[in-house]
């Protein structure tokens, strides 16, 4: 080994340099899970920047071309993180099993929402939902020979999977391929408020109750205090999701999704707000309204936790609540802008989402 040794200058004078020892550094299983997660984060944060950037030239209602019947779970997995990033994230924290199911349930949602977007013609739409329901038909049929020939669809693999491991209900699945179907038959606007929650909710009861027994049990002690509380979160995700298609309603279709109701109250004139977006009269208000209601509904599911003090009980099923997180940061980042819908900044991915998540995972708080 050379005998030479690294030095360092002062002036003129060199001074050998000392030695460097090796620091023996441990570092504990959730640290270095937290540090995964948090790179994750940032990860997510530098792609969502790029993605809305371009979303003005390519359009996210593209069907993932990722996986296939050979690999199910990587193309769930593909069409959730494209196109519901929120629930993309949110799957982090489910069990590693269940979170294949998870992002199955989802897919599936998403696909019968690609019906609703991409086909112009009623007919088309009406024999693609058909699909929908012959395939639930076959993944929960009694007899074993008709449920073994499940259709050879990614997400049909992982729910026949889920199936066939979890005390599912097919009424869940089957509500939403129903609502969708209605919703594309109807006008984008109700006459009211309560009946628009009424039409919109069952696809977000079905999003919240149908993946709960992956988690608990039907038969579990807490599974009816568990379900009345996710009903209140049902409501608010149909708000922030009125909300949240407003600003897509006028820029494609020209037309307003607010309910009539709210209109009239509050004065609020169509063509103005085809126009003039937020700055039209009475559309902030209106917006403010629609908002409270599901900030309400929050507000009540927590007083449903009260006498745990705030927390989940039993913890195994905060995976399932983690879907108010998002929707709470949406509501709060709308008051910040005043109410304005339309605020370019509300169509960015929030880098906070992910950390927010995380601490309510680890809380266990709603």
């Amino acid at each position: 080994m050379s005998s030479l040794r690294a030095t360092r200058t002062i002036g003129h004078v060199s001074l050998p340099r000392a030695p460097v020892s090796p620091i023996p550094i441990t570092i504990s299983s959730r640290i270095c899970s937290q540090i995964r997660f948090r790179t994750k984060a940032r990860n997510y944060a530098t792609t969502s920047t790029s993605t809305s950037a371009s979303t003005s030239r390519t359009s996210l209602n593209v069907p993932s071309t990722a996986g296939g019947p050979q690999a199910p779970l990587e193309y769930c997995s593909s069409l959730v993180q494209r196109l519901d990033p929120e629930a993309w994230l949110c799957s982090y924290f489910w069990p590693k099993r269940e979170r294949s199911w998870y992002l199955a349930w989802r897919a599936f949602n998403l696909e019968l929402h690609l019906i609703t977007t991409t086909v112009t013609q009623p007919a088309l739409a009406a024999i693609r939902f058909q699909f929908w329901r012959d395939a639930l038909k076959i993944i929960f049929s009694p007899n074993p020979e008709v449920a073994n020939q499940v259709p050879q669809h990614p997400v049909c693999v992982l729910l026949a999977d889920m199936k066939k491991s979890r005390p599912v209900q097919k009424y869940y699945l089957s509500q939403m391929i129903e609502t969708r179907a209605k919703i594309l038959s109807l006008p984008p606007s109700s006459s009211t408020l309560s009946s628009h929650l009424t039409t919109h909710s069952p696809i977000s009861t079905s999003l919240l109750l149908g993946p709960l027994p992956l988690l608990l049990p039907p038969t579990h002690s807490s599974t009816s205090h568990i379900s009345h509380t996710l009903s209140h979160l049902s409501t608010l995700l149909t708000t922030v999701s009125m909300l949240r298609n407003l600003p897509i309603m006028v820029s494609t279709k020209r037309q307003l999704n607010i309910p009539s109701d709210i209109l009239q109250k509050h004065n609020v004139i169509e063509e103005q707000v085809l126009r003039n977006g937020s700055e039209a009269n009475g559309v902030r208000d209106a917006v403010l309204e629609i908002g409270t209601r599901g900030m309400d509904e929050l507000i009540t599911a927590r007083r449903e936790l009260k006498e745990t003090n705030g927390k989940v009980v039993p913890s195994n099923v905060m995976p399932v609540f983690l879907s108010a997180v998002p929707a709470e940061n949406y509501l709060k980042r709308l008051e910040k802008l005043d109410f304005d819908v339309f605020h370019p900044d509300l169509q960015k991915h929030d880098w906070k989402l992910a950390p927010s998540i995380w601490w309510r995972f680890q809380s266990g708080k709603l």
